[in-house]
């Protein structure tokens, strides 16, 4: 089985837990990070209610000599032509454990796997409701028996392929509410966790994750991060259409589930991370010192090319309500090791060029700059030793790249 990242979501009311964030003296490390412990100059604190308090300061551990680079290795995708790397848009990615690349299609809906060198092997599925077909894939996932679910809410199942990409079962799941990307995947224990809706939820419907047994029965709910954004948005209501549009810069939350059944999130105001797990207990906070970013009049021209069919139809655009200064970051992202890759929010010149690096204690190791624009969406995968993304050139044409993450 090879483990996978999972997707992250943005959603309503949550109130961040009440810690205190007065850091104490540096605690103990496990062995195979104790390099990295000598070599770090934040804090650790234990509360006493059993949360780890990290405070990074803005310089990270590495030095020019050890500091990691990712070298782009493979680049899968053409401009022009009607083959399997013609990509109209990827909806998602997934890794085997020999390296092949899984490329879901979604505009020819349908499974494009790829080897390691970037040669198409084979293509699996096409449009439809029957066996094998696809609707409206929004993830996958590797099960412990090696099988790869796809998860389709346009078909309200999820089906289920053999590494040959023959068909082998489905099961039925949750239809009409979409989420991407997909926050689901299976845990290091072989729980399945998808997301559903409490109808009962006051109020409003709420999304939930639950987890299911061996034999696809919901055995738990869990309440996942939400956040009040409040006014955020620039509306409009026309007698036919409503619309509304996220006002730029406006912080927002980003969370993630992971292998071990935990869930890491943030609000990207603040440069802090919160693990907790599906019950709500705050396991560890980490935190770095960062740099505020003034959003500049030229910020706002770029964002703001995304409104102009909201303001020909009669929107308001007011400018006064667009934040001062950048949030914290972008989003993150965990890999096979535990590790969090943060994409700081940067000047437009490095947009989506930059990682910061923690290890799975939460030290800052430091920032890795990558050779390409790395797309939040689909989700990147961090699987052993290498960064599996989508990038997209100047024409917008998205193309897969794999790129090896060299770690002195």
């Amino acid at each position: 089985m090879s483990s996978s990242t999972t997707g992250l979501s943005a959603l309503g009311p949550f109130v961040v837990p009440s810690l205190l964030l007065a850091l104490g003296s540096s605690s103990g490390c496990s062995p195979s990070e104790s390099n990295a412990a000598t070599m770090w100059s934040g804090t650790m604190d234990t509360l006493a209610n059993g949360s780890v308090l990290l405070s990074n300061p803005r310089d990270g551990i590495w030095g020019s000599e050890t500091a990691w680079r990712v070298i782009e290795e493979v680049r899968i995708g053409t401009l022009e032509g009607d083959g399997p790397d013609m990509f109209g848009g990827i909806g998602s990615m997934e890794v085997d454990e020999n390296g092949n690349i899984y490329v879901y299609e979604r505009q020819a809906l349908e499974l494009r796997v790829f080897a390691p060198t970037g040669e198409h092997i084979r293509t699996v599925g096409r449009e439809g409701g029957g066996p094998g077909e696809f609707k409206q894939v929004i993830g996958m996932d590797w099960a412990p028996d090696g099988t790869l679910w796809m998860v389709d809410p346009g078909n309200n199942r999820i089906s289920v392929f053999d590494t040959s990409g023959a068909y082998v079962t489905s099961h039925r799941t949750i239809g009409n509410y979409i989420i991407s990307p997909w926050p689901g995947g299976f845990d290091t224990t072989g729980a399945f966790y998808n997301y559903g809706i409490d109808t009962e939820a006051e109020p409003e419907e709420q999304f939930v994750m639950v987890r299911y047994d061996a034999n696809m029965e919901p055995a738990d709910t869990f309440q996942v991060p939400r956040y009040d954004a409040g006014d955020a948005f620039f509306e409009l209501r026309t007698r036919n259409s409503f619309w509304r549009m996220s006002i730029p810069f406006t912080p927002g939350m980003r969370w993630e589930l992971a292998r071990t059944g935990d869930i890491w999130f943030g609000v990207t105001s603040d440069y802090r991370l919160f693990k907790t797990n599906l019950d709500g207990d705050t396991l560890r906070v980490v935190s770095r010192e960062h740099e505020s970013i003034a959003v500049t009049e030229a910020d706002i021209e770029r964002e703001l090319e995304g409104f102009d069919d909201f303001v020909r139809e009669g929107g308001k655009v007011d400018r006064s309500r667009i934040p001062a200064v950048k949030p914290a970051f972008r989003t993150f992202f965990l890999d096979d090791a535990n590790r969090l890759w943060v994409m700081p929010m940067t000047s437009n010149a490095d947009e989506g060029r930059l990682l910061d690096v923690f290890d799975s204690e939460g030290r800052y190791l430091g920032r890795v700059q990558l050779p390409f624009v790395m797309q939040r969406y689909p989700t990147p995968l961090f699987r052993n030793g290498r960064i599996y993304a989508v990038t997209r050139d100047d024409l917008e044409v998205p193309y897969v790249v794999s790129a090896r993450i060299e770690m002195p």
